[in-house]
């Protein structure tokens, strides 16, 4: 009986033995392509998807358990150049993978991003997993299909555990790149780390990422990355950059079975205006010094081509379908701006094509212009509503130095329809009203206004830190817009010895300008000539014509006097002074009451 047994023992022993001699030959034999190369071939046609295949496979040798493969194919899903494959033989215990390494370079990786992606591909990571642990990837461009393209993501290098959740990628794709250092959960639902994000424009990350984003300029955004289920947390770092504006807070998007929803609060310590600007689609700034994108360029180049003052910005409403919620934004000082801006807030939610800002506040050195605005892009074309109040804003700030001191207060209510910014501008209708009651004006452009030469000398010559300004009573100008067309209804300025009156009117469909100004002297003056100040031209080109037909007529008339007497040639320039003073009061309450406010106080 025991004899039997040693050998029974001795017989298993041998075959055990020629196994494992024939294993060893047969992977010996595989380090050879003429053999590695079919026996891969069989392995893809029989495991792997079909039409699968490899133009050359074999064992690394003295280390049979890694394997090399040049020029793989999984038709529709996967390629790469080369692949090389450690294996381990204790795959087949719990928590061991069967490929403890698995390289690949230049090649790309399929990913259906369409809803439902392959109802084929059942494959959970949890089966991943088993399979491989450790991952390296270069230069693997990652194909994110959807219903509208395909676009593409180069993987510089990959490389992570599917196990331990170990993660870091380089990548490229939408004209930026993106650097990740972090962990993934078991089941990838959840991924957290840090992450850098840089390019050209956001809006084109942001498509390609399935959501949607204004035009910026230039980023550099560094945040930190919460990634859960449909919840994903990301907090933007105060040393993210986009163009010379820095930004800072959190953003939440929220993902269900319908659009995703962003709920972000954002803070500027300093924010360049030209950044905000193409947010909004207006170019304003390019020069040197600023960080500017292609798309900017572009929307300067065409500005700077066109003799108009309003962009031609079209807003494309299909941007909005890929996302809804709210944002607020706030910056604690602004530079570059056009009109002096010390800061700005504003909030705005989106649903579906519908935009609401509730509020959106400018502050100046002195004063705010607090505003609400609703963009109905469910409407085509759309149609817009806009209403605000300008608070005790320094006539500075609006660009009206130096003919201008003190503050200003004003109200507008308008409605536009259109799609883009000259579109809306030659629809526009409502009431635009603008008053004060400390303002002082400009000496010389009173006299100037009433054409009074003799006054107009005695102050032409000042200089910029002596100038002679008139005080006024009041300062009101109303206007109202009907099919794109203001009309001045009229503007009036009252000071001690003159009142200036603006009638015409402002054609923001064309831009082109037909304003009259004349003012009334209260007090006689000598050198006086009879008639208007016109205004003409176009918004960005105005022209100025002095003479109207009455002064010609004017000076006709001096020349025939002075040919009988050279002392009644001054006769037709003398002004007597006769205006009275404008109801400050009355003007004052119309300029509320257009507006739908009460009246205010003299």
């Amino acid at each position: 009986m025991r004899a039997r047994t040693e050998k029974t023992v001795q017989i298993t022993l041998m075959v055990l033995t020629g196994l494992l001699l024939a294993l060893v030959l047969f992977l010996l034999a595989l380090t050879q392509p003429r053999f590695g190369t079919p026996f891969a071939n069989w392995a893809l046609g029989t495991w792997g998807p079909e039409g699968s295949s490899v133009a050359r496979a074999h064992l690394k040798f003295p280390a049979l358990t890694t394997a090399v493969a040049d020029d793989v194919i999984l038709p529709d899903r996967l390629e790469a150049e080369s692949v090389e494959a450690r294996f381990n033989p204790f795959g087949f215990l719990p928590l061991v993978s069967w490929v403890s390494r698995l390289e690949g370079a230049d090649g790309y990786i399929r990913f259906d991003g369409r809803e439902g992606g392959d109802e084929d591909d059942e494959t959970e990571l949890s089966d991943y997993r088993a399979i491989v642990d450790e991952v390296a990837l270069s230069n693997i461009a990652l194909r994110l299909t959807r219903p509208d393209g395909q676009d593409r993501v180069m993987i510089e290098q990959a490389r992570g555990s599917l196990r331990s959740g170990a993660l870091g990628i380089s990548a490229t794709g939408a004209d930026s790149t993106l650097d990740f250092e972090g962990h993934a959960s078991n089941s990838l639902s959840a991924i957290k780390g840090d992450l850098r994000v840089t390019g050209d424009n956001f809006a084109d990350l942001a498509a390609l990422a399935g959501l949607a984003a204004p035009d910026t300029p230039p980023y550099d955004v560094v945040m930190g990355v919460d990634i859960e289920d449909a919840l994903w947390r990301f907090d933007v770092r105060r040393e993210t950059r986009v163009g010379d504006s820095d930004i800072a807070g959190p953003l939440i998007v929220t993902f269900g079975e319908g659009t995703p929803v962003v709920d972000a609060d954002l803070v500027s310590e300093t924010l360049d205006a030209d950044d905000l600007g193409i947010v909004f689609g207006i170019p304003i700034g390019t020069g040197e010094g600023e960080t500017v994108s292609a798309t900017q360029k572009r929307a300067r180049q065409a500005y700077d081509e066109s003799d108009r003052l309003i962009p031609n910005v079209v807003i494309d409403f299909t941007r909005l379908d890929a996302i809804d919620g709210s944002v607020k934004y706030r910056a604690a000082t602004v530079t570059d701006s056009v009109f002096d801006l010390t800061g700005l807030e504003l909030d705005f939610e989106i649903d579906g094509r519908v935009v609401r800002a509730p509020l959106l506040q400018l502050s100046f050195d002195q004063g705010s212009l607090d505003a609400y605005a609703t963009i109905d892009g469910t409407r085509s074309p759309a149609v817009t509503t806009a209403e605000g109040d300008l608070n005790d804003v320094a006539f500075a700030n609006l660009a009206l130095a130096p003919y201008l001191r003190g503050t200003a207060k004003g109200r507008f209510n308008v409605t536009a329809t259109g799609d883009g910014f000259r579109a809306a501008a030659d629809t526009l209708d409502g009431t635009l009203s603008i008053w004060s009651t400390d303002a002082d004006v400009l000496a010389l452009a009173v006299e100037g206004a009433a054409l009074d030469i003799g006054e107009a000398l005695t102050v032409l010559g000042e200089e910029a830190d002596d100038r002679t300004y008139a005080e006024t009573r009041c300062a009101v100008a109303v206007a109202n817009m009907e099919s794109g067309v203001a009309t001045f209804d009229p503007a009036v300025i009252d000071t001690d010895d003159s009142i200036v009156l603006v009638h015409g009117d402002i054609d923001l469909g064309t831009e082109r300008m037909k304003l009259s100004i004349r003012s009334d002297a209260k007090d006689a003056s000598l050198g006086s000539l009879i008639g208007d100040v016109g205004i003409g031209g176009t918004l960005r080109h105005p022209e100025l014509m002095p003479f109207s037909a009455k002064t010609v007529a004017q000076i006709g008339i001096a020349s025939i006097l002075g040919s009988l007497s050279g002392g009644l040639a001054a006769l037709p320039f003398i002004e007597p002074g006769m205006a009275e003073d404008a109801p400050c009061g009355a003007l004052l309450a119309r300029a509320e009451a257009a507006s739908g406010k009460s009246s205010p106080s003299d």
